[in-house]
């Protein structure tokens, strides 16, 4: 039996993080409150004006914008080559950054307003999934396969929380992200690849994050990605462009020629996934979905922009899968809009719903399991 659980927006909501169509409304109020939650106004300003001047939308306006009818345009001409209502390509990948900032930003501001006790859920669901996997070390991963997270979140609420779970244990185990990463502390040897952690006799516990990561970055010649995980301000974490320091050993006459940069997967219709990278975790989240006997998702909505884990999910879900649906519903209207949805998609398998919201679910969940 392997349960795997597929985590949307709505599980990190009750966290206090934004959901994607709040998350420019977000950003105009964080501005409007304080210039201090975007210490590079330039990029914000950047961003403004592309809003305002290429979008033709009105300041007014601004908080009612979709991440989709900002990045589409975008992503768009970058993968033509063309301009956009008179801006450069270079313009436009300047554009794109600035976008990234503030999105990065607005997450972890609102998230630092909220209360922290309110995240309490992920530390237990955390605890849960360490406790789960420790099952895999001294060599048994090869016949326990428990659990594993597919998250389409950018937040890292839970990456930390699972980090943190595993420091406490004093265990070997290790977040493992499915693909090649590094630590981005060369000091930090708490960070490795999953396989390399099995190997030497301990766990992993397995969080795919098919769309990016806010603690990621990557290096544009070798195309390594870096983790760096902590519950602290990743403000100064974003802002330094330090360069990669294995391509700087490997190419001494380009050092300082290889600066780290995030890379999020927006949600637009044309996603770009062939970096390397997504690759992998995209391949290794099907394989995760096809060797599911249970899939459990926690507030996530089969938005449209996410064609291709909706194909994902239609290509690799057993038939005869168990498929149970968290959300945070309080009307029966929203209930059967929600319940129509998922029908629809899924057909014919048994769905079991629970409308109570992901931290009222994962507290009977661990419960059950005690």
């Amino acid at each position: 039996m392997k349960t795997v659980y597929i985590l949307g927006a709505g599980f990190s909501a009750e966290a206090g993080a934004p959901t994607q169509k709040k998350i420019i409304s977000e950003a105009f109020r964080l501005q409007a409150q304080s210039h201090e939650h975007f210490r590079d106004q330039r990029m914000f300003m950047l961003f403004k004006e592309f809003l305002t001047t290429q979008l033709h939308i009105h300041d007014n306006n601004h908080k009612f914008v979709d991440l989709e009818d900002v990045f589409t345009p975008l992503d768009r001409c970058l993968s033509e080559n063309s301009q956009f209502r008179g801006i450069s390509v270079k313009q436009l990948s300047d554009v794109r950054k600035a976008a990234f900032y503030v999105i990065g930003q607005t997450i972890q501001s609102v998230i630092r307003e909220a209360n922290p006790a309110a995240r309490q859920y992920i530390d237990d669901f955390a605890a849960y999934l360490v406790k789960a996997c420790e099952i895999r070390a001294h060599n048994q991963y090869r016949f326990a396969d428990p659990v594993s997270v597919i998250s389409t979140n950018w937040d890292a609420l839970l990456d930390n929380a699972l980090y943190q779970a595993i420091q406490q244990n004093q265990t070997d185990g290790v977040v493992d992200y499915c693909c090649y990463i590094s630590a981005h502390d060369d000091d930090d040897s708490s960070i490795k690849p999953g396989l390399e952690v099995l190997g030497r006799g301990g766990y992993n516990i397995k969080l795919l994050k098919p769309h990016g990561s806010l603690n990621w970055k990557q290096c544009p010649r070798c195309m390594r990605l870096y983790a760096k995980f902590t519950n602290d301000d990743l403000s100064s974490y974003w802002a330094n462009a330090e360069s990669c320091r294995h391509c700087d050993e490997n190419f001494p006459e380009e050092r300082g020629n290889h600066k780290l940069f995030a890379n999020l997967i927006m949600p637009t219709f044309i996603k770009d996934l062939n970096n390397p990278q997504y690759k992998v975790i995209w391949q290794n989240a099907g394989i995760e979905i096809a060797e599911a006997s249970e899939l459990v998702f926690i507030g996530y909505s089969l938005p449209s922009a996410d064609f291709e884990m909706r194909q994902l999910l239609s290509r690799m879900t057993r038939k005869n899968a168990k498929i149970r649906v968290v959300d945070l519903a309080t009307d029966e209207q929203r209930r059967n809009v929600i319940q129509t949805r998922w029908n629809q998609f899924f057909g014919e398998r048994e769905i079991t719903y629970y409308f109570d919201g992901a931290t009222k679910y994962i507290e009977k969940m661990i419960h059950n399991c005690a």
